[in-house]
């Protein structure tokens, strides 16, 4: 779960909020947060749920929210 949590954060190349970075062995479920400016200007936070299951791996459910619904749309589907 830790190498999914830094592969994500890299992937958006954002900045880790509230050091949610931190994963916990335990938890099968982990939430990370990530805050960053899209393209200079357009602020952008991120939730990314990652769990974890022993069929499928990792498993990544990811919140977008900005004040443009058009940025938003444009990272989510990045990552589909």
């Amino acid at each position: 779960m830790e190498d999914a949590v830094e592969g994500t954060s890299k992937s958006f190349g954002m900045s880790v909020c509230e050091k949610s970075n931190i994963v916990s062995v335990t938890d099968k479920v982990h939430n990370l947060l990530l805050s960053g400016l899209m393209m200079g200007k357009e602020m952008v936070l991120v939730r990314a749920i990652i769990g974890f299951n022993t069929e499928y791996g990792c498993v990544l459910k990811v919140c977008i929210r900005s004040l443009s619904q058009s940025v938003s749309k444009a990272i989510g589907d990045c990552i589909e």
